[in-house]
C-alpha cells in the first residue's frame, strides 16, 4: 500500500509560516510596550530614590531645586510613555485577534491531516487483514491437501490471484474472481 501522503501539506505548511510572522509581529509590538514600561518602572525608582535621600546642611536652595526639576521631568517622561503604551492597546489588540485566526485556520488543517490519517491507517489495516487472511486460507488448503495426499507434487496446490478492487466495496452476490477471469478473457480472445 502507498505511502501517507497529505495533499494540503503545501497549504498547512503556508498557514504555519503564517502564523508564525503574526506571532512575530505581535511579538516585537509587545517588545515595544515592554521597553517602555521598563523605562517608566526604572525611572519610577529613580524617582524614588530621590525622594528617599536627605538633603545634608551644606546642600543649597538651588541643588535642591534641580532635583525637584529633575523629578518633574521623570514624571512628565513617565506620563509620555503611559500615553504611548495606550496607543498600543489597539494594534497589539488587532494583531492578537490575527494571531488568533491564523492559529484556527491551521487547526483546521492539522485537523483535517489528523482525519484523513486515520482514514487512511483503518483502510490499510483493513487491507492487511484480508491479505492475513488470503494467506491463513492458502496455507491451509496446502496442509489439507499434504494431509490427504501427502507429498504427492503432482497435486500442486492452485495458484492464488488476488486483484485490487480499487476501493469498490463488493456486495457479495458477484463473484469478483469470476469478472476477473472473463475480462482476461475478453482482453485475450482479441
Amino acid at each position: 500500500m502507498k505511502r501517507f501522503q497529505f495533499r494540503l501539506e503545501p497549504v498547512l505548511r503556508l498557514k504555519k509560516i503564517k502564523e508564525d510572522q503574526k506571532l512575530k509581529e505581535l511579538s516585537e509590538l509587545v517588545a515595544e510596550v515592554n521597553q517602555r514600561q521598563s523605562e517608566i518602572d526604572s525611572n519610577d525608582a529613580r524617582i524614588h530614590s530621590l525622594s528617599s535621600t536627605t538633603l545634608s546642611g551644606s546642600a543649597d536652595l538651588r541643588e535642591y531645586s534641580y532635583l525637584q526639576t529633575y523629578m518633574r521631568q521623570l514624571l512628565t517622561r513617565n506620563t509620555e510613555l503611559e500615553n504611548e503604551i495606550r496607543s498600543f492597546d489597539e494594534p497589539v489588540e488587532k494583531k492578537r485577534t490575527e494571531v488568533s485566526e491564523a492559529r484556527k485556520e491551521k487547526k483546521v488543517l492539522e485537523l483535517l491531516k489528523e482525519n484523513r490519517f486515520k482514514e487512511y491507517m483503518h483502510s490499510y489495516r483493513k487491507a492487511e487483514k484480508i491479505q492475513a487472511e488470503e494467506q491463513f486460507l492458502a496455507d491451509l488448503y496446502r496442509k489439507q491437501r499434504e494431509e490427504i495426499y501427502g507429498d504427492d507434487r503432482s497435486k500442486r496446490d492452485p495458484k492464488v490471484f488476488t486483484y485490487d478492487t480499487g476501493g469498490v466495496e463488493r456486495t457479495g452476490t458477484e463473484d469478483a474472481g469470476l469478472s476477473e477471469l472473463r475480462k482476461l478473457y475478453e482482453r485475450y480472445k482479441k
